[in-house]
């Protein structure tokens, strides 16, 4: 039986938000718009994860 550690389950956690990061910004850049509802609809992301993600695209300047 394989048991994750906490800073394993913090690395998983951590590689999973950054790929919806990536496909959020993705997405984003596709469609030219920062629509909540849109991106809701068609990545598979939850409201607190989006929020969080654009507030870190917001601080890093890709995205207005």
């Amino acid at each position: 039986m394989f048991i994750m550690s906490a800073s394993q389950s913090l690395a998983v956690q951590d590689r999973k938000y950054h790929k919806k990061k990536a496909l959020v910004e993705k997405f984003i850049k596709k469609s030219g718009k920062i629509d909540h509802s849109v991106i809701l609809n068609n990545v598979d992301v939850d409201y607190d994860t989006l929020m969080r993600i654009l507030s870190d695209l917001r601080s890093e300047g890709r995205i207005k």
